[in-house]
């Protein structure tokens, strides 16, 4: 099993740090030809995705990727090295065009792709019919204007090596003629084709792009759901990350951040009484200003490599503080104190 988080608030990758981690488990297998891994994420780097499976493939002589829900990006190019890849009716592929995150000039930082600029391009030639150079040039001067042309550049490349990526991953199994040049058509259709990074390739729609999905098997599916589903709650995939609820399920924490009653004073009170209840308040809050701050731990479980030799699981644990200031707004820091992978107990 491969899953990295894809828990709101929870930021995980498919990343070159889990190649070591796929060696310990490749190691661990001392018999047989072949391997099946449960795979669940949304994506990271391509080319992660083609050590880890080029890994697999140097070992065994058949791979199956099982896909219980979802596999997007980089997953879905991993998944393309495989043999066959066994979908949950629930579970979903993606597209392969990279997305690379620029910073735009008023500050504010958004997700790119190459199809974009591709996109645009279309837009005036083919929609509004500009194709001559003097009125193309002045558009494509303000595009440029907008994102460096190193960047368009870049994006290209990553498009490029995505295709690639794919292409070759495919040829590990579709190694004669007519597999060649299907694994081509198959790779740029799953880069180029969509409209959108986050469209969902169904199992219905991965066979019309020709990948290399199993035959329906009711058995196997409800076994992949049963492990997904433990998955999903050992990695609280459901629950979004949210620090201050967080703090605030703590007894302490939630004690910390109670606001203080107002201070209601009797009619016509004495001055001898104000004054005395205004000390009072006033040494009640210098008190609770010489007490520690309340911390609350929380942990985030970012991936998980497992099987029944072998287990690890890259986590994040640290502490969140919280203060609620004068006019009520609450304030939260949070400060990691360990993270990294590190072996786990066989469940």
């Amino acid at each position: 099993m491969y899953a990295t988080s894809t828990r709101e608030n929870v930021g995980a990758m498919m990343a070159s740090d889990a190649v070591r981690e796929f060696i310990d488990q490749v190691d661990a297998i001392k018999e047989g030809n072949g391997v099946d891994v449960l795979l669940h994420s949304s994506g990271g780097d391509a080319l992660a995705a083609w050590k880890l499976m080029s890994i697999l493939r140097e070992r065994f002589d058949q791979v199956s990727v099982l896909v219980p829900f979802m596999a997007f990006s980089a997953a879905t190019i991993f998944a393309l090295g495989a043999d066959e890849i066994v979908m949950h009716p629930h579970a979903s592929l993606g597209p392969i065009d990279p997305q690379i995150q620029v910073t735009l000039p008023d500050g504010t930082r958004r997700a790119f792709a190459y199809e974009d600029v591709a996109a645009f391009l279309r837009f005036l030639t083919q929609e509004v019919g500009i194709t001559e150079q003097a009125y193309t040039q002045p558009l494509i001067e303000k595009l440029f204007s907008t994102v460096d042309p190193v960047i368009v550049g870049g994006a290209k490349r990553a498009s490029e090596l995505s295709t690639s990526v794919g292409e070759r991953l495919l040829r590990v199994h579709m190694s004669d003629a007519d597999g060649r040049n299907r694994a081509r058509q198959i790779a740029e259709n799953l880069n180029k084709s969509f409209f959108a990074h986050g469209d969902a390739v169904s199992r219905t729609r991965a066979r019309e792009l020709d990948l290399q999905i199993a035959k329906d098997d009711k058995d196997l599916e409800r076994l992949i759901w049963e492990a997904y589903l433990g998955l999903e709650s050992y990695m609280s995939l459901r629950k979004a990350f949210n620090p201050l609820q967080t703090f605030l399920d703590d007894a302490q924490g939630a004690a910390a951040l109670t606001p203080s009653a107002p201070l209601t004073l009797p009619p016509n009170a004495p001055p001898q009484l104000i004054d005395a209840l205004w000390n009072q308040v006033a040494q009640q809050a210098l008190a609770r200003l010489g007490n520690p701050a309340v911390q609350v731990e929380y942990l985030q479980i970012n991936a998980v490599i497992e099987s029944p030799r072998v287990a690890s699981e890259h986590s994040t644990t640290g502490r969140i503080t919280a203060t609620r200031a004068i006019g009520g707004d609450i304030q939260i820091s949070m400060v990691a104190t360990k993270g990294g992978w590190q072996s786990t107990p066989i469940t």
